[in-house]
């Protein structure tokens, strides 16, 4: 375990603070704030896969190994395979639950996915072994609670559409799926500079 400091100075808005690092094998060093973001995505990811347990009556025992993903992709924090993991659970949650369904699990779900994706994107804002000022978590705590503020809203809404027989056919679910990763496509930033 090392300690690294933060490149800059207070004035450029850098953290002030030291963290310390850790480094499997002859890997790359991990800082202990990233691999909190990891272990927060393996919380997210069990309690997700916890509320699907409970919305569809059980499941095949092979969806927990999806728990460790967040984990062994550590490394990929900036790419698509966050995007891409967490589509798959929400695909699952539609493949396993009954046909359009909506339960007193689906806003927990909604909540762990919702962390579970932010700490990998709060993950991907900084290097491997840099840290998080509290600036940062801050504002990225805030658009978690915002968003998980909103998904009882949202399941009301599809609750009181629901109780009007209005049923969303599974091209909607793909049509949805399609335009949010779309959004997320387009309201991308760059990944953080790499250091040399």
């Amino acid at each position: 375990m090392t300690t690294a400091r933060p490149r800059g100075g207070v004035e450029d808005g850098a953290d002030p603070t030291t963290w310390r690092t850790v480094r499997f094998g002859k890997g790359r060093p991990w800082s202990l704030p990233q691999l909190g973001l990891a272990l927060t995505g393996v919380a997210s990811a069990v309690a997700f896969l916890l509320c699907l347990q409970a919305a569809s009556g059980g499941f095949d025992p092979v969806w927990w190994a999806l728990a460790i993903v967040p984990l062994a992709t550590l490394s990929f924090a900036g790419s698509a395979a966050p995007l891409a993991f967490w589509g798959l659970m929400l695909a699952g949650w539609f493949l396993l639950t009954p046909s359009g369904s909506l339960s007193a699990w689906s806003v927990p779900a909604a909540i762990a996915l919702v962390v579970g994706h932010a700490a990998a994107a709060l993950s991907a804002t900084t290097p491997p072994a840099g840290g998080l000022p509290a600036r940062v978590v801050r504002t990225w705590g805030g658009r978690v609670v915002l968003a998980a503020l909103t998904a009882p809203a949202v399941a009301a809404l599809a609750g009181a559409l629901r109780s009007g027989e209005l049923e969303a056919s599974p091209a909607a679910y793909v049509i949805g799926l399609g335009g949010l990763a779309v959004g997320v496509f387009l309201l991308r930033t760059e990944p953080p500079a790499q250091p040399d």
